[in-house]
């Protein structure tokens, strides 16, 4: 991995320290992108540098943006092809300091908190996001397209003569992250003279996966990460994620109709729905779910259902498939699947899921013309292992903790457990790979809380996934040590809100009061994971395993 940024940042310090720093009056935010003496103007680095305070519009406060392009290395040394160079986008906002606050464009403006968050993105990325999420809250806020577009999905990855841009992947796995956090620092110190005192990350889904990373491989950081239905183990997940549209075409030849998936995931969760002894339309614990689609075979059929929307016995038999996840002819499992109760909409459609359809494309066949048709429940094991070798350690994230406990650092995760497009049993078995069974250390620094019936970061039934009173939780445990043994989800219909328990704790009914109140819950402690058999991988699917967190204190 190319970890280019602190060389450079220790040559932008030298470019500042020929002009004095104390010497240097506070800038306007138009001067960032005009006075060399800021690291930005005269840059060989940057180009197409602006600055501007943006006025308060509508919720969106006042702020100073800064938008450019870092270009730190070029050609094949670096992965890159002949006279192709880095092109990290990257946006900074600044919530305005002394000098800009007096500004007649200022009013509405947030004072600066005197901390940063860094923003995570989604999918293949490919745009620079919004920051008015962190500098309304006062939060100095950065993004990053991770140096490529959007319209070009996977294929960013494959040149033209079917090799693999290694530059361009790592950009988007590993090195337009880190520079984001570079320069969000570096510009807050030249903005308001003073470097972030908390610095924090927050993202869902691929912005998920980029807070494991900057915890895996830049422990110091960051002092607290938000990280939600995390796209780690991309090697696995991604190829994974194709599963549904493989057996779909291979056992019954077609897609499955979404009336039919829709009824069988509605059925599943009727039969699993009680099994906490409320019935609420909620799998409490999916894993615990062992529903069979063959109990949705049609009469006509000789199944037992009479429900217009019943399966044949080979549609019953790829939805079984699709829950159960990729196993190999050994029975070894690859991979998860989808959990009961979650919509098949994102990965058993009409056609498969985009990104993992260009896995297979661009980056595990090296192909722009392989057709995804071509690939049979037998191949798929063979394109996962190529995956995994190709792919792990530049993108996997499946790495250590370790550092980042011993620097002080302290993680929330959740995930949704219907989500519809990253299994979060994936989520579980990295958790427990991290904590090595033990439970009461690792939950010292890093904590996860299971939503029930939530898709992907967010959204489907059941009391909701709230990412900024999550990140608040966070932020009152790194800085006032409150430490969240649960975070309260709501609902508006019906009204409704429930305690998330940390993991492996479970909610439990108090038995007597509304269970639509989480009053009348409380979280009962588990010493272990009842279910942690459902986490088992075969070992040739199975990443080497790094050096995990050290559960045990120093």
């Amino acid at each position: 991995m190319r970890y280019r940024s602190l060389a450079f940042c220790a040559a932008i310090g030298a470019i500042v320290v020929a002009v004095p720093e104390a010497a240097l009056a506070l800038p306007t935010c138009a001067e960032l992108a005009t006075n060399s003496a800021y690291g930005l103007a005269g840059n060989p680095q940057v180009s197409a540098v602006t600055a501007a305070l943006q006025p308060t519009v509508g919720t969106n406060t006042a702020y100073c943006r800064v938008d450019f392009t870092f270009s730190g290395e070029s050609g094949p040394s670096a992965g890159y092809l002949p006279g192709q160079s880095q092109q990290l986008k990257v946006r900074v906002g600044l919530p305005l300091n002394g000098v800009d606050i007096t500004s007649p464009t200022a009013a509405g403006a947030v004072p600066w908190n005197g901390n940063s968050r860094d923003l995570g993105g989604g999918g293949y990325a490919g745009a620079v996001g919004g920051v008015t999420s962190s500098t309304n809250r006062g939060y100095v806020g950065t993004s990053t397209d991770t140096g490529h577009s959007a319209p070009l999905g996977g294929s960013f990855a494959l040149n033209p003569d079917g090799t693999l841009n290694v530059g361009l992947i790592e950009d988007f796995a590993a090195d337009g992250i880190h520079e984001q956090h570079v320069w969000g620092v570096k510009l807050a110190e030249t903005y308001y003279g003073a470097e972030p005192i908390f610095k924090y990350w927050m993202g869902c889904s691929t912005g998920g996966r980029q807070g494991h990373y900057q915890a895996q491989n830049f422990p110091q950081d960051f002092d607290g990460i938000l990280a939600g239905a995390n796209a780690y183990n991309w090697d696995r997940f991604i190829t994974a994620e194709l599963w549904p549209a493989v057996v779909m075409n291979q056992e019954v030849g077609a897609p499955i109709a979404s009336a039919k998936l829709n009824a069988v995931a509605s059925a599943a969760i009727a039969a699993c729905d009680g099994e906490d002894g409320i019935v609420d339309g909620l799998i409490q614990e999916p894993r615990a779910c062992t529903y069979s689609a063959t109990s949705f075979v049609c009469t006509a059929s000789g199944g037992p259902s009479s429900d217009p929307n019943c399966l044949t016995p080979p549609e019953a038999s790829a939805v079984n498939k699709i829950w159960d996840g990729p196993r190999d002819a050994s029975g070894n499992r690859a991979w998860y699947g989808l959990e009961r109760g979650a919509s098949f909409g994102g990965l058993a459609g009409t056609n498969p899921f985009s990104i993992a359809n260009d896995h297979f494309k661009y980056w595990i066949h090296q192909n722009a013309s392989f057709d995804w048709h071509t690939v049979t429940e037998a191949s798929f094991f063979g394109d996962m292992l190529s995956s995994i070798a190709k792919f792990n350690d530049v993108i996997g994230t499946d790495d250590a903790l370790k550092a980042f406990r011993k620097a002080g650092g302290k993680m929330i995760t959740y995930h949704g457990l219907n989500d519809q497009l990253i299994p979060p049993r994936g989520t579980y078995h990295y958790y427990n790979r991290v904590l090595q069974g033990n439970y009461r250390e690792t939950q010292t620094f890093y904590r996860f809380f299971p939503y029930p019936g939530n898709a992907h970061c967010g959204g489907g039934a059941g009391p909701q996934i709230n990412a900024e009173a999550l990140f608040s939780t966070l932020v009152n445990w790194v800085e006032s040590g409150a430490e969240p043994d649960h975070v309260v989800a709501s609902q508006t219909s019906p009204a409704r809100t429930r305690k998330i328990c940390m993991y492996p704790n479970v909610p439990v009914y108090n038995g007597s009061g509304s269970t639509d109140d989480q009053a009348n819950f409380h979280c009962e402690a588990r010493k272990k994971d009842d279910l942690i058999g459902e986490l088992e991988i075969g070992k040739q699917f199975e990443t080497s395993t790094k050096a995990m967190t050290d559960p045990s204190p120093d």
